[in-house]
């Protein structure tokens, strides 16, 4: 049985800043962290609410880095500066069909993005400067299947999500693109333990990640493995609050290949971690939660170095 007090609590469930991965420019996995960026997910992650409904989010996403290389369009990069802002709209429906015992869900995320980016590209005639602007639509996401349940104060997640090239997408010298040119596969498992009378919260996403090749460009970027993790203790009278800490670890267990991978298989690692916290109450009967978390990477090889910041709002319809 799922304790009463889940009810009260929403997490995102649709891996959302899967789409902010297209808009970065390419360091090891082309697209810089992946279709599958670190520091999205945090407490509660491996909970599907076991009410049945509509539950949306809305998910406000910030990261700025520096990495000292990259290749995007095609082209050698140098001191590489990027920041991205981003905002995501998921919706998750939590139906009550069981299959296999696991309450059955579905969603997906649509976003708009504001990247820019400072770097020196290298050509046939030398270092050239750019400094680049651009926002729109990213890339979509849809998660067809997400099964989720529920025994004493574990709780845990399986899903599958399929990242779709809907953003804009140029190869010309000079652009800055919006979309990667990819699809992606993402399968996930989420799992959370629960305490309601110490307040405890340990929860922790695990993704596998795998892209097609980038025919624009011939860049086939490596498989990912993921982890995004939050340890919380839940205070208040109603264990409205909870506070604690957030980290991610991000392995590239393939190297990138093809002839757009100038700087060859260039495997990709990241750690990183932060303070979070979470505020849940009620809008009427409709279940609310506002949550704000920031990560600063503290170990990176071939990928950017820098702060993750998301603030995110959800609601029960």
């Amino acid at each position: 049985m799922a304790t009463p007090w889940i009810k009260h609590t929403l997490c995102p469930l649709v891996t959302a800043t899967a789409l902010a991965a297209g808009i970065l420019p390419a360091i090891a996995v082309e697209g810089a962290m992946s279709p599958y960026p670190k520091g999205f997910v945090g407490f509660m992650s491996g909970i599907v609410p076991p009410q049945p409904g509509l539950y949306v989010s809305d998910v406000y996403y910030f990261y700025s880095g520096t990495a000292g290389a990259s290749v995007r369009n095609g082209f050698l990069e140098l001191g590489v500066d990027a920041t991205l802002n981003a905002d995501f709209l998921l919706g998750t429906y939590v139906t009550d069909w069981k299959i296999f015992g696991g309450q059955y869900a579905f969603g997906g995320a649509i976003g708009w993005a504001w990247l820019d980016l400072d770097a020196s590209i290298e050509t046939q005639l030398g270092g050239l400067s750019a400094s680049l602007r651009n926002n729109g639509f990213g890339d979509s996401l849809i998660t067809p299947v997400l099964l989720g349940w529920h025994d004493g104060n574990w709780h845990w997640n399986v899903g599958m999500s399929i990242y779709l090239p809907t953003g804009e997408y140029s190869t010309q010298r000079g652009s800055l693109n919006i979309g990667k040119n990819i699809w992606a596969f993402v399968p996930q498992f989420g799992v959370t333990y629960f305490d309601p009378k110490s307040g405890l919260d340990v929860s922790g996403t695990f993704i596998y990640l795998t892209q097609t090749n980038n025919n624009a460009t011939d860049y086939q970027s490596g498989d990912i493995l993921q982890l995004d993790w939050a340890i919380g203790e839940h205070f208040g009278n109603a264990l409205e609050w909870e506070a604690g800490i957030a980290g991610n670890v991000v392995a590239q267990v393939t190297g990138d290949s093809g002839s757009g991978a100038k700087l060859g298989s260039f495997k990709a690692k990241s750690l990183g971690l932060g303070p979070a916290v979470n505020y849940s109450t009620k809008i009427g009967s409709n279940a609310f939660t506002l949550g704000a978390k920031w990560e600063h990477d503290f170990d990176t090889r071939n990928t950017f170095k820098g702060d993750v910041v998301t603030v995110s709002a959800s609601l029960s319809l």
